[in-house]
């Protein structure tokens, strides 16, 4: 696969990340996103701006979206003014949000019909390594797509993991954040308890870290941003509340009992109550001091 142009359509802090990346990597990009100044600021840096998601997947064979849920996704690629309506015959979209599976099934079949072909390749990591080409993709589709596309997937990603047919990827990255957001939720409780009962939290993350308490998110949310009040966001609140009504909903589906997930999900419920959708999932920590009527936070 030569270095084509690529379609981008949503310019969040993950899509503008990795389309600084795909820039930086002599990709000619051609970007839309509903909001006019997120692409005025992709253009600044060399990319090209259509005026919706039909223009980008008329200008580009390969069409990439990375948007916030199902419903954007629907809207993006079957809607009016949509991929499917510009979609080349042998075209290809990768959707690299994190979505249901059933919704991903039904763009795959959608497009299948239009002669075109689909991954869903939801990621792992965060903005910092969407920018630099370090994310973790989960990829649902045809081995052989993947491999035709394998030098586009190794820009974006460090770690490329086929999941298996249309929709494992998304079923996989929904897995991933159940378990990820129900350990933020955890770790906040800990400190929560900790907090109340009197222990340096400094030390009881040293002694967390160290044991089989030990997680990701102790080390770069709790230890690092929460015990200073840091809630600028990395991935928003809203998002992993999202993705865990979603793992929730996947699991009634399946008939697989997620009760330590729907607990995490009620955390975030509170947290969303509180209005705090716009800061960091390090933010499901507020509700739970709020209950406690203690504030966890490192001492001066």
């Amino acid at each position: 696969m030569s270095k084509e142009a690529v379609g981008y359509i949503g310019l969040g802090h993950m899509g503008s990340g990795m389309v600084r990346n795909l820039l930086a990597n002599g990709w000619p990009v051609v970007v839309h996103d509903q909001r006019t100044q997120a692409v005025q600021a992709m253009v600044k840096e060399g990319a090209t701006a259509a005026g919706s998601a039909r223009e980008v997947a008329e200008s580009c064979r390969v069409v990439l979206s990375s948007l916030p849920d199902p419903a954007a996704v629907d809207a993006a690629a079957l809607g009016e003014g949509g991929i499917i309506e510009g979609i080349q015959k042998g075209g290809v979209y990768i959707d690299l949000s994190s979505i249901d599976p059933n919704t991903s099934r039904k763009v795959h079949a959608a497009l299948a019909e239009k002669g075109a072909r689909m991954l869903d390749c939801p990621v792992g990591k965060g903005p910092p390594e969407a920018a630099s080409g370090d994310l973790a993709l989960m990829i649902g589709g045809d081995a052989d797509l993947i491999e035709e596309m394998r030098p586009l997937l190794e820009t974006l990603g460090s770690s490329i993991h086929h999941c298996g047919p249309a929709g494992a990827g998304a079923a996989a990255k929904l897995i991933n954040n159940l378990v990820s957001c129900s350990l933020a939720a955890l770790s906040s409780e800990a400190v929560v308890l900790g907090a109340k009962a009197g222990v340096d939290l400094d030390t009881l993350c040293t002694i967390m870290a160290s044991t089989a308490a030990d997680n990701r998110h102790l080390r770069i949310t709790v230890m690092p941003r929460t015990l200073d009040g840091i809630f600028e966001p990395r991935f928003k609140l809203a998002l992993a509340h999202k993705d865990l009504g979603l793992a929730c909903r996947m699991g009634l589906e399946l008939g697989v009992p997620t009760p330590l997930g729907s607990a995490a999900r009620i955390v975030h419920d509170m947290a969303m109550g509180m209005g705090l959708a716009e800061e960091d999932q390090g933010a499901c920590i507020k509700p739970l001091e709020k209950a406690a009527g203690v504030e966890a936070r490192r001492r001066k």
